[in-house]
């Protein structure tokens, strides 16, 4: 492969997988459970343990349930490419959640790994990391924890920034 092939190769990568974030978003968002599992890779482990696409599809369904409306908007999207067939990326997002009489706002970020198979891009794993979850009333300072989300059944807790170690260390060397 030349150098130009290469790059061009890297390019369509980039882009194909930064297209699995957005239509991630939209398949939550519009619920379509098929259309959001068929971006994973086809042996993907659930949160419960179980392995394939029908297994996540019927996990994904309860945790879908307790919203009547959610909106993902994608934001910074950073990909890694480790090699021809693997990357991993930190995607920001900043989904929003009717939850009974609540507008739930969670700004967040995904750390995800890809893998290429059979010519393109699919998600191996998604691991979602909270910066806070309030209502949109709400100041989010003011909440315990930050996080002020009732009925998740997959987040219960404000992870970031304290899950950064660079950040950790910024505040706990003393200034210059």
């Amino acid at each position: 492969m030349s150098e130009l092939e290469a790059r061009l190769a890297r390019l369509e990568a980039t882009e194909e997988i930064r297209q699995l974030a957005a239509r991630y978003a939209l398949a939550l968002d519009q619920r379509d459970v098929q259309a959001l599992v068929a971006l994973f890779v086809d042996d993907v482990r659930t949160g419960d343990g179980r392995v394939g696409r029908e297994a996540l599809a019927d996990w994904f369904d309860p945790i879908l349930r307790p919203y009547t409306t959610t909106f993902h908007l994608i934001g910074n999207h950073v990909i890694d490419l480790v090699d021809d067939d693997h990357a991993t990326g930190v995607v920001y997002c900043r989904p929003e959640h009717e939850v009974g009489d609540l507008w739930v706002v969670m700004p967040m970020q995904y750390w995800d790994r890809y893998e290429r198979r059979d010519g393109h891009w699919y998600f191996a794993s998604r691991a979602p990391k909270v910066f806070y979850a309030a209502d949109v009333l709400e100041h989010p300072l003011r909440v315990p924890e930050r996080f002020h989300f009732p009925g998740n059944p997959m987040i219960t807790r404000a992870e970031l920034p304290g899950r950064w170690e660079s950040w950790q260390t910024f505040w706990t060397e003393p200034r210059a």
